[in-house]
């Protein structure tokens, strides 16, 4: 089967894992690169080291590299871009790869929440691509617990381990004409689709450490970290374990 596999984020362990058990990518498509937008530069080297061209494209591109490519198998894994209805529709298959435990959590900027509301698991959603954003049947999910001490980085870093084989697996299903899929429970969801700003990152110091422990962790220490305003200061939080194991590294 074609593959066109687009994508925005660094997402290259799932394009490295399809590469590497010979799936047929026969492109890759980014967003056009620019200095603010380089997260995404490992997909790209990638694609090069396996000799899949690579067609960075502004919004309005990306009909014109599916029509060219007539591919059996849309792959959307991090790309920033909603598919038109008409390109959703050229190809056989076109699928999408959520970091999250659909229907739950949808929208780009959904992760910080899953640590905010002290969430015990999160995982990564296959599902087939629609006209609305997220809303597609769930062709494969995979779920990975969650500790009280993760931050948005060993979650990312757990969802990378599972990632690449929950879409090998759905690109199997559909090779093999023979799968079933999983409706979404709009009783059950939940969409976030603000992007996060340093300003979100302010907590209320009247709150209990306790109580604002999910807050604080879910803030990234260098980005936008934790922090609130003390005789007109700006003072910023910053938790850490001195005796957690190696492997928790990104962790609190």
């Amino acid at each position: 089967m074609r593959i066109v596999f687009l994508s925005g984020g660094a997402r290259h362990n799932a394009l490295r894992y399809l590469l590497q058990r010979g799936e047929n990518v026969c492109a890759v498509v980014t967003p056009l690169l620019n200095a603010g937008n380089c997260r995404f530069k490992d997909v790209v080297l990638t694609a090069v080291e396996f000799g899949v061209p690579v067609f960075p494209v502004l919004r309005e591109g990306v009909d014109d590299v599916i029509k060219r490519f007539a591919p059996d198998v849309i792959v959307s894994c991090g790309f920033p871009y909603i598919l038109s209805k008409a390109c959703i529709s050229s190809a056989r298959f076109a699928i999408n790869v959520h970091p999250t435990l659909l229907p739950k959590y949808r929208g780009f900027r959904s992760g910080a929440y899953i640590l905010i509301n002290g969430e015990a698991e999160s995982g990564i959603t296959v599902h087939f691509l629609t006209a609305e954003m997220d809303r597609g049947d769930i062709l494969v999910q995979k779920s990975f617990p969650l500790t009280p001490f993760d931050t948005p980085q060993s979650m990312y870093r757990k969802g990378q381990t599972v990632e690449p084989s929950a879409l090998y697996e759905a690109i199997q299903l559909l090779k093999s004409e023979s799968f079933s899929v999983i409706k979404q429970d709009e009783s059950q969801a939940s969409e976030y689709k603000a992007v996060r700003t340093p300003a979100d990152s302010q907590v209320d110091p009247q709150r209990s450490l306790l109580e604002l422990m999910n807050e604080i962790r879910a803030c990234d220490t260098e980005a936008y970290p934790a922090h609130f305003y003390y005789k007109g200061q700006k003072v910023c939080i910053k938790l850490w374990r001195p005796d957690k194991s190696i492997n928790e590294s990104d962790m609190i």
